[in-house]
């Protein structure tokens, strides 16, 4: 292994800090692995996230990760004025990195977006630095993620082309994204997948809730997270199961909850499928431990075909029975009966012929748990991922 030479690194997105979602907790973790390592951690966001001021500092420091917003944390309330503060905003945050690089200067930057201006904005400044760049994807460009496209246009793989040429490595989450984005520009290329705090989920308490319940966790985007699917699955079993019920944790969009609304009356299960709205990361261990079996469904999409659900992780983590549809790289980590379930994709009959089972052979579902609670601790753990996202690195710094 490289001798460490990677110091003190900078993270560039735009998502919210501390709290967020998938996307936050997934840096939050990673970036905990480094500090870990000695590596010290400045995030920067380059845009407010709070659409209403909460009188949050704009500076902070969780887990030893230190976060810095551009000057405010809450965004303009219209939407024309708000995109056209973008530049503004950016503008800023490119200033408060500058000044932070004067302090103590950074060994390398991870820009953690695939939004143009980002890139065109972010890459000439840093590299006028002097710094090394690390381009870091989750999932594929807008026109897949959002709209749900095969490809992208060459106009986008030009534009792509031209930014990514300077960066010096890429990190992404699944086999498919390395080989779409080496199919733009070839770069070395490393493979973070799920990333784990298992101390998290370790020593949870019991709510002692009698209940039995299947939980789903996550933003209820319905053309990533086809919720839709196991509420349709879940009426096809409600009747043999009357003393379960559906909880749906977090904030999906108007128009997806009222397309979900939709569906649970059409069933008549209002008074079994509810609405546990978005909770503080804290509460995420105690419901997922406390819960009877742990659900997640994605349609199988191009979208799909390069993500990887954070959540996966999670849920095996706390020695639940996981049940998930076999879409994308989860068949390579998930093996059905052996450390969780998969359904196939888009089928509701299916789910629920695993939800089923499960139910009927819970005993057996838990020793099945049980193995991916000890794959996850042997494959996700944050600091055995990290160990090697941080030779990656090293690599990179001392080229």
């Amino acid at each position: 292994m490289s001798p460490n030479k990677l110091k003190r690194i900078a993270i560039i997105c735009g998502y919210s800090f501390p709290d967020g979602l998938a996307p936050t907790n997934r840096i939050l973790t990673y970036s905990k692995g480094l500090v870990e390592l000695a590596v010290k951690v400045h995030i920067f966001i380059y845009f407010p996230t709070d659409s209403i001021e909460k009188n949050l500092p704009v500076n902070g420091s969780v887990n030893g990760i230190n976060y810095h917003y551009p000057g405010t944390r809450s965004y303009p309330s219209n939407k024309f004025i708000r995109k056209l503060s973008h530049i503004f905003y950016c503008y800023k945050s490119i200033r408060v990195l500058i000044k932070e690089n004067r302090k103590e200067k950074f060994d390398l930057a991870i820009i953690s977006s695939d939004w143009f201006r980002i890139l065109y904005a972010f890459i000439p400044a840093l590299k006028i630095i002097g710094l090394k760049i690390v381009f870091i994807a989750d999932e594929f460009p807008v026109p897949i993620r959002v709209y749900l496209k095969t490809s992208i246009s060459f106009w986008r793989k030009l534009l792509f082309k031209n930014s990514l040429k300077f960066v010096s490595g890429m990190i992404f989450m699944t086999q498919s994204l390395k080989e779409f984005y080496n199919g733009i520009v070839k770069k070395n290329s490393f493979i973070l997948p799920s990333v784990v705090d298992i101390s998290r989920f370790t020593d949870v308490r019991d709510t002692h809730e009698n209940k039995k319940h299947l939980c789903y966790m996550g933003n209820m985007e319905l053309s990533k997270d086809n919720v839709d699917n196991i509420i349709d699955a879940f009426y096809l079993i409600a009747d043999k199961f009357i003393d379960i019920e559906f909880h749906l944790y977090g904030a999906p969009s108007q128009i997806d909850k009222a397309k979900l609304i939709a569906l649970i009356k059409k069933y008549n299960l209002e008074k079994r499928v509810l609405f546990k709205g978005k909770v503080n990361n804290n509460e995420v261990p105690v419901i997922l431990k406390n819960s009877y079996i742990l659900v997640s469904s994605q349609p199988d999409t191009k979208r799909a075909a390069g993500g990887f659900p954070t959540k996966l992780g999670e849920y095996m983590a706390v020695g639940v029975p996981t049940l998930l549809t076999a879409v994308g790289e989860i068949p390579n980590y998930i093996t059905n009966g052996v450390n969780g379930w998969l359904a196939k994709p888009n089928d509701p009959q299916d789910y629920a012929v695993k939800l089923k089972y499960i139910i009927e052979n819970y005993p057996a579902a838990l020793e099945v748990a049980d193995k991916a609670k000890k794959y996850v601790n042997d494959n996700f753990d944050y600091k055995f991922q990290c160990a090697k996202l941080l030779q990656f690195l090293n690599n990179i710094v001392n080229e």
